[in-house]
């Protein structure tokens, strides 16, 4: 810097008359470093912080420009003193570190970047941060599920799926068994639900004994596929482990109508005998395997249980139907549990009577808060071809889930409803907001993919025995510490009252890195003065040079 300048740096001046000093300069002269920085020295210590992160990031630029890597650099951890997770700066500068070849440090920097631009709600900014994380680390697991998510969340499917498939291909037949079924969700939903890709799913999670979760996918392979046989049998293999046998019956029901769909007769009779086995006394089966005497006794005995007194005894929870013969409604209890109103409820919906299903249930006290209400209610108007009615009282069943907070169960809830009112039903995509609202979709690469977008499978219940290995930004953490130097024996006698603010300390060593020592003799005088003490102070006065160059 030329002499004529020197004077902008004697004390005495008035802070807002010097910054208005060098920013004439500046207009005069727009590639001298060192006014930027002494301008945006100022801006910070009259509380301008914006203006003076600004101005680091331009000075910054004009050293990377002139070949002053390093001056950039230390310009923008000075930046960082006033905004640390500041997402331009931590971009700018991890793309330095990368150039010069500390790719630990410039990951860690990218994922500060990438958490500040996913709170800002800037998604395609974090995007792109994260492309550049997996340049530095190709193939990593971590950081290619929390992209695909985020790619997903921006229904970029075609780009997520470009980046899935070659890692499920990588993890197949690995012993990373997590991983690869953590890829598979998500290529699943990427996909547009692809059958393949979801019976691989299944059969892991039944290989797993993870029945729960192998049932969320074969709801949807089944809604897609409603007549492949394969799917159908291992939904009812899934009901019975769960003890589901209301709904092991009905899914051996739609098995039976696809085999007798295909002239398959033997094996829809076959489906029927298991119905028989579960419920000896099942009427549609009965009818069909011809067993017409049994069948007669059944309704005979319904008929005559439906003209009499029909009402429980004290104490006991015994299925109670009141239906007056006569077409009008028998005496009811004076008051009905809502477990056994969907007992009753259930029992109508096997005969068919879905209007006095749904009459029994919406007149019971307190159905409003029962999720097994709500099932015979959707199924009943189901059956009668109401769709839009069953999709708003499964909005409902949200809503409720949601109140309770089972954010979890009622992401479960949302794929049926967007199947019977249609993605873009705005009743849909406003719930799906508030879903949204209520979880924390992202965390840092280390931490796995536990807020990822994609809901509609949940992860396998039980962990595997031995720990994956960890990733490489897993282990920057722990390299990070281990380089950490420990505090000399010198070092461990000091007088910490006798030495300057750590701040004081960061800006002195600013001014040494970027080769100011006109400022740095200035601060170094003025702290010697202010800590005559100082033993770190006495040595570094010393290795100052009083002009660049000695």
């Amino acid at each position: 810097m030329a002499n004529n300048n020197s004077k902008f740096f004697l004390k005495g001046k008035k802070a807002v008359s010097e910054i208005e000093q060098f920013e004439e300069l500046i207009r005069k002269n727009p590639e001298d470093d060192r006014a930027y920085v002494r301008l945006a020295e100022l801006y910070a210590r009259a509380g301008r912080e914006t203006k003076a992160i600004e101005t680091y990031e331009k000075v910054a630029v004009i050293f990377e420009k002139k070949g002053f890597l390093n001056k950039a650099k230390a310009v923008l951890k000075q930046a960082l003193l006033l905004s640390p997770e500041h997402g331009k700066i931590n971009v700018l500068l991890a793309d330095y570190d990368k150039q010069s070849g500390l790719v630990k440090d410039a990951a860690m920097r990218y994922n500060t970047a990438v958490n500040y631009y996913v709170k800002a709600g800037n998604k395609m900014a974090a995007i792109n941060i994260l492309r550049k994380m997996l340049e530095l680390y190709p193939g990593n697991v971590n950081l290619s599920l929390k992209l695909a998510n985020m790619l997903i969340a921006e229904e970029m499917n075609h780009d997520a799926e470009k980046i899935l498939v070659p890692l499920a291909e990588s993890l197949k037949n690995t012993d990373k068994v997590n991983e690869y079924v953590s890829v598979l969700k998500l290529l699943y939903t990427a996909t547009g639900s692809d059958a393949e890709i979801g019976k691989t799913l299944v059969n892991f999670y039944l290989k797993k004994g993870s029945y729960s979760n192998a049932l969320i996918v074969l709801q949807k392979l089944v809604v897609d596929n409603p007549d492949t046989i394969e799917f159908l049998e291992k939904l009812a293999f899934v009901f019975d482990k769960l003890g589901e046998t209301h709904k092991l019956i009905a899914t051996y029901k739609q098995i039976a109508v696809v085999h007798s769909n295909h002239k398959n007769y033997a094996e829809r009779d076959e489906m029927y005998r298991r119905i028989l086995e579960l419920d000896p006394n099942d009427r549609e089966a009965l009818f069909i395997l011809n067993e017409n005497a049994k069948l007669r006794d059944i309704i005979s005995d319904k008929i005559k249980d439906s003209t009499g007194d029909l009402r429980r005894e004290e104490g006991k929870d015994d299925l109670v139907i009141d239906i007056d013969p006569n077409g009008g409604n028998a005496e009811k209890p004076h008051k009905v549990s809502v477990r056994s109103a969907v007992k009753e409820a259930r029992s109508f919906l096997s005969y068919k009577l879905f209007d006095k299903a749904i009459e029994k249930i919406k007149s019971t006290e307190g159905w409003e808060s029962s999720d097994d209400a709500y099932d015979v209610l959707i199924e009943a108007n189901i059956e009668q071809g109401k769709v839009e009615d069953a999709g708003e009282l499964l909005l409902a069943l949200i809503d409720l889930k949601v109140s309770e907070g089972k954010i979890g169960e009622a992401r479960d809830l949302m794929s049926d409803a967007e199947d019977m009112l249609g993605s873009e039903d705005v009743r849909i995509t406003s719930r799906k907001q508030q879903l949204a609202e209520q979880e924390n979709d992202f965390t840092d690469p280390e931490a796995g993919v536990e807020g990822e977008v994609f809901s509609g499978i949940p992860n396998l219940e039980e962990a595997d025995e031995e720990q994956p290995d960890a990733s490489e930004e897993e282990k920057i953490s722990g390299e990070a510490a281990e380089e950490k130097p420990q505090k000399s024996e010198a070092e461990a006698v000091f007088d910490e009252s006798a030495e300057p603010p750590q701040e004081r300390l960061d800006e002195l060593e600013f001014y040494i890195t970027i080769e100011d020592f006109v400022s740095a003799t200035q601060l170094l005088e003025e702290l010697v003065e202010a800590y005559p003490k100082s033993i770190f102070l006495k040595e570094i006065k010393a290795a100052i040079p009083e002009k660049k160059g000695e």
